[in-house]
C-alpha cells in the first residue's frame, strides 16, 4: 500500500523476545512513525489483552496502562497516561451487536466522561462481504461522518524485487498493521492507537487464544 506524503502513518510491526521474557508473554508489539522510523510505543503483551491490564511505553519510557472493567466479559478498557489521567476508553457496541448481527462497529472510542470521540467501524457496505469475510481487511475510525484514520495492512520495506530470489524473498517479507491518518498529523496518540489495535485484533481474530 502507498500512502500519501501529507498523510501520517503509524506501522505497528510484531516481534518475539526470546530473553527475559515475564510470564505469560505472548510478543513484543512497536509503533513506529513510518515517515520519520521513530519509535513512540511498546508494549509486551501478557496474555490477553481484552482481559489482562497491559503496560505500554511511551517514546519517553514512561508507562500508560489499558485495563478491562472487568475481568469476566469485559465491555470497556481504559487507557490511562503516567499520570493516571484516562486518555481514552474503548466501549464494544454491544446493544447494536446483539439486535444487529451486521451491527458495523467494533468499538467506540470514549473521553474521560465517557462521551464519544470517534467510532471503528467496518467500511464495507456490502452485507453478504460482512456475512461471508468474518474479519474485514481494513477498518475506519470516523468522527461523526467524517473519516479520520483507517487500519490497514503496510507492506514492509523491501529493497526492489528484481530476479525470481528477490521478489521470493518480497513475498515472504509480509506485511504490518498500520494506522493511516487522514492528516498530516497523527489522529490518535501512540500509546492509545498501540491498545486499540491490540484489541481489534484479538476482538476480530475468533482464533486468538
Amino acid at each position: 500500500m502507498i500512502t500519501p506524503d501529507n498523510q501520517a502513518v503509524y506501522r505497528i510491526h510484531k516481534s518475539y523476545r526470546k530473553e527475559n521474557r515475564p510470564k505469560k508473554y505472548k510478543n513484543t508489539y512497536t509503533v513506529t512513525d513510518d515517515r520519520t522510523e521513530t519509535t513512540l510505543a511498546t508494549c509486551d503483551l501478557i496474555g490477553q489483552a481484552v482481559f489482562k491490564t497491559q503496560a505500554i511505553l511511551d517514546h519517553a519510557q514512561k508507562a500508560w496502562q489499558m485495563k478491562p472493567n472487568r475481568r469476566i466479559m469485559p465491555s470497556r478498557w481504559i487507557v490511562t497516561d503516567p499520570h493516571q489521567r484516562v486518555a481514552m476508553q474503548f466501549g464494544q457496541k454491544i446493544l447494536g451487536k446483539m439486535m444487529n448481527p451486521l451491527y458495523k462497529t467494533m468499538l467506540a472510542l470514549l473521553d474521560d466522561q465517557g462521551r464519544e470521540v470517534y467510532r471503528l467501524v467496518d467500511p464495507r457496505k456490502s452485507i453478504p462481504d460482512r456475512i461471508m469475510i468474518a474479519t474485514p481487511g481494513e477498518w475506519a475510525l470516523l468522527h461523526g461522518k467524517r473519516p479520520m484514520a483507517k487500519v490497514v495492512r503496510l507492506p514492509r520495506n523491501e529493497e526492489p524485487a528484481k530476479g525470481l530470489l528477490r521478489k521470493l524473498k518480497k513475498f515472504l517479507s509480509g506485511s504490518d498493521q498500520g494506522l493511516v491518518s487522514a492528516e498530516k498529523t497523527h489522529t490518535l496518540s501512540a500509546p492509545v492507537a498501540l491498545a486499540m489495535l491490540l484489541l481489534v485484533k484479538e476482538l476480530s481474530d475468533v482464533s486468538a487464544e
